[in-house]
């Protein structure tokens, strides 16, 4: 209690401190209000209530402490301001609270929280972060598979939300970028405290009728089922300003007024009774039921406000939502800090390879990296620092900061049309980015070392194996030498007993070929027949001993089977068939089967008896036709009937041996009884035997002789037989040889023809270690330029890529100098697809296609020209892609069905995002059961992983919101002045030299397919050796494919020399008119330039076309054999005229020459004009364009005199007519005025209410389907429906449009007009005619008829007149008329016709008729010159001017006759008369040009006034001329 007083002190003090310190003026949530005291007192009271102990005073001044940086510092934006706060803090607790340790007690950080105990206590930051890090893990699993990185930030957010949804009416606004976290931690805290969370289920079609349902659901769910409800409210579902109005008053009072109405508030009012009946609380009166209701809804139902401060609104927050700051607690996310960010890229980085970089050693982030290192050093502390991985860190959070500043610095530009937004989704899609890129280069670097590692290898053994097989050819070539001399000796000898050798060989022969034959035919026989008989007789002993093993019973049950298996009945027809049954069916073989000689007679079984009918039934039907009744499937089958099968099969086949020897048997047979009968001849021989014994000497002789001849036969033999061998050895040898001579050849030849291959191979190994050293540098360049590059143009991508580097080189990361993102990230042949399908080769369109290929969020492609869009709907036409828009009814049917099934859909004109879109940019995928399930709209849909959504929009000045761009990957189309070029150049040469064109984009494709070609065979080469197991020259196949390949590539590098010069043939037939591509690319830099000038000016691709377009049609086909030089001339004098004539009509006066000048500087290529060296006056400037182009050059423009030929000429159905002026110089009449002489329908409103956008949507969709033309008026009024539904409407129309369709608009000159409006507009600028005469017309034009009822009136309107004219004539002749440029107007005479007409009547006293000595001259001209005319002007010396003026006109001496307007000769004088005609008639004498003295000028003002606008002009020239050095790539 003793604390009570210096605890109020303090926090009165605290509070009345920072109100003073942060006002709203600096930021809309530094809104301090009594409140923050009541929160601050009941966030004490909730920490120590339910404390069990004692609390020390350290304690509670620490709950003080936290609970005011919760309340006061949580909401500040800066680090300064934070820093302020802290210490704030400190010095107020030092100061009143005495007697504590303040050092403990004020000691950081600050945690409470209730997730680790019972009550609210201290937690430190380690146990929060382990306790959140498992919880994370369930809420991955339950709710939401988004993955967070607790860092630093994260714990500080997560409490102070937690902190606000333990609070009665607790109501938090997250502030922050997309991405920084605000909606996934407000789920999780919820889900933490068991609230049910509720979002809206935003569309484009969601209305107020919608938002106010959801908000009475919500509410019943609260305030009468009891639910506690956390209502998550995206910036993004403020769909209308009654969204927030109505969140503004639930907030405010827990109620929305109108909410509840009649029936709804009737079935309200019976349901609060019910739930109040079963709380056992007794409520009478609906005041009290309802009053119940709003109670309970506000304590259980928390509202998260989630915001970006990068959008336009955020400023406008507090006056439009003040309850958005005084009844929610503000926490401030803003970005992620470096640090931040250093803890999730060390986070995802952590198990990432780096490679061998660090462990090797080396030093990174010295000298000027420091810094960087040290933005990131607290995401490493308690690791090693100062390491290679924390430099890839520091690199990426610099790299991400350098595109922030970029994309700020572009924004702010003069060239700028549109911006970008940074926000922590793109620094995540940058790291994922650095790890796919890495990974993946890694990869594919080891595989190609690999390979050329592998075919170098083969090519060096190859080259060893030749150097081997040349010595082994040298030795084998003696070999042969020595081997033939023995062959020739052999042969001689041979030769010498030939003769007597064959004949010695043919009588032996003769004595043992009768008796060898007979023995051997014998043999042979008995061989054939015993040997058959043997292989299948074994088959059988073994069946029929099987057969004998089968039981009885076996065959009774299957006897007793009513459809035996099929296999069994198959087998026992078989057995059937072979014992002679007739009948085979089931009930005949069951009769067999029950007899008791069965298997007897299966036993007793003659296979002689089988005839070749039954043998050949037995092989077509059962053995050989049923492939699936084999031994084993019948023995599965029964066990009985294999054994029976068995038995068929050995039998069968046994028939069939025994049936095929039965003739040799015969045979042999015959043979012994021949045998027999030598035998017995054998017997009376040797009865005879005597007798011959006389000769038995004779014969010894005879035989001795012939053994003699027979040794000498053999040794001649062997003579033979050794030649023969030498005669094979040699044979062999030279075989040999012809190998070996062709492998060499054939390997030298390779060598040779693979030499340059193998020097390109050399070099590529030599790089890879390189390459590999450089890998992490290289792929955060990679994945720099495909996570940011996308939105860029060609400069500052360069630009980009520079800085990018130079904080690898301070950071001392190694990356590759000459690395080509196109080349890295896409092969010639993907490029070559790409083209083929319709992407523009340049180098932008190029780069954009790798980004597109690569991007890991959806793209948006920002597409003016459509060629973009047309390559994404050939490159995706075989994937059945779709184009739709948000406009189109069946959208939500159609992106379901795409989710759904997989499918690419292409979403057109995209400048703002339908808000259903957002789960599945987001890739919010819910995985319950085994589905992957995404909510569109109110549905969950499944979620097919092929899906794939391309956004387009055409306007390049679209207004992307920070939302959009950070679910996103923008890819910028808009064409480059080379891209322009190329263009430009076909266009001419269709026109001009069609088959030389045709001849042109032919060759440029074909070299394009054989550089791929090459690249190819290339490869297949290094492929083809890398994979050879042993030496190359051992496989014919692969030398033989290798030489296939060279002459391939051979041919191909032919080709392509051959291409070449063919192109050089084609480039010397166009090169007459490449000039003229050179001079579109240059007239179109200028116009962009032209942007510097004024907002006004913006040109497009499609522009410039039409223009060329227009010139080679105006020109016609060239005459055949005409001279291309003087065809060339032309071409450029038409384009120059065509160009001055339609952009000259968009400009202001002084801005015509201007251009014009410029035109002259690039028709004559002669830098020296108006180059600012000596002066020029404006005739100077007018002959010099006269002198360059002659003297009907339409430097002026094309305009409103020549308004129907630009309407039938110039513009089409699908551009409008812009007719732009000055303030009060209305020009519409003349569009009126031509359709009624033209006989053309025209439809006009005008604009600037919510009806008129509603009547003019309705008339162009009807005039553009009829034909007819459309008028829309005062369109600068409407600026904001201008760019989101009319330049959507214009760029959706297309072919179902009517050509006679016409659009017009007409508006005051106003910077506000939308740049995508301006971009696909044709402009007229409609300045106002100069002088005094114009000026008065213009005024008396607008004076309505029923005011010239007075005469007197009339003549002080004409001196009105006179007045406000002078007034606007002097604005010409600043800064001598008037020192600066006041915005005098039309509107302003005619409130002075109001001012005066008011008080002639109050000096008339309500009298009819005006008395001239009652008008106040002195009130009207101190109204004039304080209020409608001088209430404009601020410099003292202009009052004293305008003083002047209106002082001598309004006096009454003005009704004199000849009253002088001017006090200097030749003044006007006013009429006699002063009715309306003679008002007019007056006016129409006036000349046209008006004397500078009339307007109180010397007579020299005009000029110094024209020099002045020359001065001007040559200055602006300077500008643009800088302005086109900038923009030339």
């Amino acid at each position: 209690k003793g604390e009570t007083d210096p605890m109020t002190e303090a926090m009165v003090e605290l509070y009345s401190e920072a109100q003073k310190k942060f006002k709203p003026e600096m930021q809309p949530q530094y809104f301090y209000s009594p409140r923050e005291l009541s929160r601050w007192v009941r966030g004490i009271y909730e920490s120590i209530v339910d404390q069990d102990q004692g609390l020390e005073k350290e304690e509670l001044v620490r709950i003080w402490a936290h609970e005011a940086l919760r309340l006061f510092c949580d909401r500040l934006v800066q680090d300064d301001e934070r820093k302020w706060c802290e210490e704030k803090v400190d010095e107020v607790a030092r100061k009143w609270f005495a007697a504590i340790d303040h050092d403990k007690a004020l000691s950081r950080p600050l945690f409470y929280s209730t997730w680790l105990s019972k009550d609210t206590r201290q937690v430190s930051r380690e146990e929060l972060r382990e306790f959140l890090a498992a919880r994370l893990r369930v809420f991955y699993e339950e709710e939401l598979d988004v993955p967070l990185v607790v860092f630093d930030e994260v714990l500080d957010h997560i409490l102070r939300i937690d902190r606000v949804l333990r609070q009665p009416m607790g109501h938090c606004l997250l502030v922050g970028d997309s991405g920084a976290g605000k909606t996934v931690l407000s789920k999780f805290v919820s889900w933490m405290n068991g609230l049910s969370i509720f979002q809206i289920k935003a569309h484009s079609r969601y209305g107020i009728e919608e938002f106010n349902e959801d908000l009475r659901c919500v509410m019943r769910r609260v305030g009468i089922d009891g639910e506690k409800v956390c209502f998550i409210f995206d910036e993004g579902n403020i769909l209308g300003s009654g969204f927030l109005e109505a969140m503004n008053a639930l907030l405010a009072s827990g109620e929305v007024p109108g909410l509840f109405e009649g029936d709804d508030y009737t079935a309200l009012m019976n349901a609060c009774r019910d739930s109040a009946a079963r709380d056992g609380v007794i409520l009478d009166t609906e005041e009290e039921l309802w009053r119940r209701f709003t109670g309970v809804v506000q304590r259980n139902l928390h509202v998260v406000f989630t915001m970006n401060p990068s959008g336009g609104d955020w400023k406008n927050r507090s006056t439009a939502s003040p309850a958005l700051f005084n009844r929610c607690v503000v926490d401030w996310f803003g970005t992620w800090s470096p640090t931040a960010m250093g803890q999730v890229g060390k986070e995802f980085t952590l198990k990432f390879d780096i490679g061998d970089a660090e462990s090797v050693g080396g030093t990174w982030g010295t000298g000027q990296g420091e810094m960087l290192m040290e933005q990131v050093a607290g995401a490493f502390e308690g690791l090693a620092t100062g390491g290679l991985r924390q430099a890839v860190v520091a690199a990426l959070v610099e790299m991400h900061n350098i595109v922030k500043q970029m994309a700020d610095e572009e924004a702010h530009a003069a060239s700028s049309v549109s911006r970008t937004f940074l926000s922590p989704r793109d620094y995540l899609a940058l790291i994922t980015n650095f790890l796919d890129c890495v990974n993946h280069r890694r990869e594919e670097v080891e595989d190609e070392e690999l390979h050329v590692n592998a075919g170098l290898n083969k090519l060096t053994q190859t080259q060893e194996n030749v150097a081997e097989l040349r010595s082994n050819l040298a030795a084998k070539t003696a070999e042969l030498r020595e081997k033939e001399k023995l062959a020739n000796e052999k042969l001689q000898q041979m030769v010498g007993d030939q003769n007597v050798a064959e004949k010695r060989k043919e009588e032996a022969e003769r004595m043992s070929k009768d008796v060898a034959k007979q023995q051997k035919q014998i043999d042979e026989r008995k061989a054939e027949a015993q040997r058959d008989l043997d292989e299948a007789e074994p088959a059988l002993i073994a069946a029929q001993t099987s057969v004998k093993s089968i039981k009885k019973r076996d065959l009774d049950e299957i006897r007793n089977l009513a459809r035996p298996p099929n296999n069994v009945k198959l087998t026992l027809e078989c057995v059937a068939i072979m014992l002679g049954e007739k009948k085979i069916e089931w009930t005949d073989i069951r009769k067999l089967l029950a007899k008791t000689d069965f298997i007897p007679s299966i036993l007793s079984f003659d296979a002689d008896n089988l005839s070749d009918r039954q043998v050949k039934i037995v092989h077509d039907k059962y053995l050989d036709g049923n492939a699936e009744l084999t031994v084993e499937s019948v023995t599965r089958s029964s066990k009985a009937c294999g054994p029976l099968y068995k038995w068929a099969e050995s039998q069968v086949k046994y028939s069939s041996v025994y049936n095929r020897v039965e003739p040799l048997r015969r045979e042999v047979e015959e043979l012994e009884e021949a045998a027999q009968g030598a035998k017995d001849k054998k017997d009376r021989i040797e009865n005879e035997v005597a007798e011959l014994e006389e000769s038995i000497a004779r014969y010894k002789a005879d035989y001795a002789t012939l053994i003699r001849d027979v040794e000498a036969l053999k040794t001649e033999m062997e003579v033979v037989a050794d030649y023969a061998t030498l005669i094979r050895d040699v044979e062999a040898l030279k075989t040999e040889m012809e190998v070996v001579t062709t492998k060499v050849d054939r390997a030298e030849s390779l060598i040779k023809s693979l030499g340059q291959e193998s020097d390109r191979w050399t070099k590529s190994s030599e790089t890879f270690q390189h390459i590999l050293r450089s890998l992490i540098g290289d792929g955060l360049l990679m994945a720099a330029f495909l996570t940011y590059c996308g939105f860029f143009d060609f400069k500052a991508r360069i630009a980009l890529m520079k800085r990018w580097r130079e904080v690898l080189d301070v950071l001392g990361i190694e990356y590759r100098e000459g690395l080509s993102m196109v080349e890295c990230l896409s092969k010639a042949s993907q490029r070559l697809e790409w083209e083929s399908l319709g992407l523009p080769a340049d180098v932008l369109s190029l780069e954009n296609g790798v980004i597109l290929e690569h991007c890991v969020r959806f793209p948006l492609i920002i597409d003016p020209s459509g060629q973009a869009i047309d390559f994404i709907m050939n490159k995706y036409k075989d994937e059945k892609i779709q184009r739709t828009s948000f406009l189109d009814k069946a959208f939500m049917k159609t992106l379901a069905g795409a989710v759904r099934f997989g499918t690419t859909l292409l979403v057109e004109n995209v400048e703002m995002l339908d808000p259903v879109l957002n789960p599945i940019l987001n890739k919010e995928i819910q995985r319950t059961g085994g589905r992957s399930l995404v909510r569109i709209g109110t549905e969950d849909v499944d979620y097919s992983p092929k899906f794939n959504i391309i956004l387009t929009t055409k306007n390049p000045a679209a207004k992307l919101t920070p939302d959009l761009c950070s679910r996103v990957t923008l890819v910028n189309f808009t064409i480059t002045p080379a891209s322009l070029q190329s263009q430009s150049m076909s266009r001419i040469m269709q026109e001009e030299k069609p088959e030389v064109e045709k001849r042109r984009r032919d060759l440029l494709k074909l070299q394009g397919e054989q550089n791929v070609k090459l690249r190819e065979l290339e490869e297949k080469m290094l492929n083809t050796i890398s994979a050879v197991e042993g030496s190359i020259l051992d496989d014919d196949r692969v030398v033989t494919g290798m030489e296939t390949l060279m002459k391939e590539g051979a041919q191909v590098e032919e080709q392509i020399a051959k291409s070449a010069d063919v192109m050089k043939e084609v480039q010397q037939a166009i090169s007459t008119f490449e000039p003229l591509g050179k001079i579109c690319r240059e007239l179109f830099v200028l116009l962009k330039a032209m942007r510097d000038i004024s907002f006004l000016y913006e040109f497009s691709a499609k522009g410039f076309m039409s223009v060329l377009e227009c010139v080679l049609e105006r020109l016609g086909p060239v005459a055949e054999g005409g001279d291309e030089g003087q065809r060339a001339s032309e071409l450029k004098l038409g384009l120059f005229t065509e160009m001055a004539a339609r952009i000259g009509r968009g400009l202001s006066a002084e801005d015509k020459m201007v251009f014009g000048l410029h035109l002259v500087r690039l028709f004559t290529k002669d830098e020296s004009v108006a180059d600012g060296s000596k002066p020029m006056s404006l005739e100077d400037i007018s002959s010099t364009m006269d002198n360059a182009f002659g003297g009907n050059f339409p430097w002026q423009g094309r305009g409103l005199n020549d308004l129907h030929a630009v309407v039938e000429n110039d513009i089409s159905f699908t551009i409008p007519l812009l007719l732009c002026s000055a303030p009060g110089h209305d020009v519409s009449g003349r569009v009126e005025s031509m359709a009624r002489d033209y006989d053309r329908e025209l439809a006009s409103v005008a604009m600037g209410s919510a009806e008129g956008f509603d009547t003019a949507e309705k008339m162009v969709a009807s005039a553009s389907k009829r034909g007819s033309w459309v008028l829309l008026k005062n369109c600068h009024l409407c600026t904001e429906w201008l760019g989101n539904t009319l330049v959507k409407k214009v760029h959706s129309l297309g072919a179902g449009t009517h050509k006679g369709f016409r659009l017009f608009l007409t508006s005051e000159i106003n910077p506000k007009l939308p740049t995508g409006l301006l971009r696909l507009s044709d402009i007229i600028v409609a300045e106002a005619p100069a002088g005094v005469k114009a000026s008065i017309s213009r005024f008396f034009s607008r004076i309505s008829s029923d005011r010239f009822d007075s005469a007197i009136k009339n003549r002080i309107y004409l001196i009105l007149a006179w007045s406000h004219a002078v007034i606007q004539e002097r604005l010409r002749y600043i800064p001598t008329g008037w020192s600066e440029a006041y915005e005098f107007t039309e509107s302003d005479a005619i409130h002075a016709i109001d001012a005066i007409d008011a008080l002639i009547e109050d000096g008339a006293s309500g009298r009819g008729n005006v008395d001239l000595e009652k008008i106040p001259w002195d009130a009207i001209r101190a109204t004039l010159c304080r209020d409608v005319f001088g209430g404009r002007v601020t410099k003292d010396s202009d009052q004293v001017i305008l003083d002047e003026l209106v002082d001598s006109v309004f006096t009454a001496r003005c009704f004199d006759i000849n009253f002088q307007l001017a006090s200097v000769d030749g003044a006007p004088t006013l009429p006699d008369g002063t009715s309306k005609d003679e008002c007019f008639a007056w006016i129409a004498s006036l000349p046209s040009h008006t004397p500078p003295t009339w307007v109180g000028l010397g007579a020299d003002a005009e000029e110094a006034r024209a020099e002045r606008i020359a001065k001007s002009i040559i200055g602006k020239v300077g500008s643009v001329e800088s302005a086109r050095s900038d923009a030339t790539e």
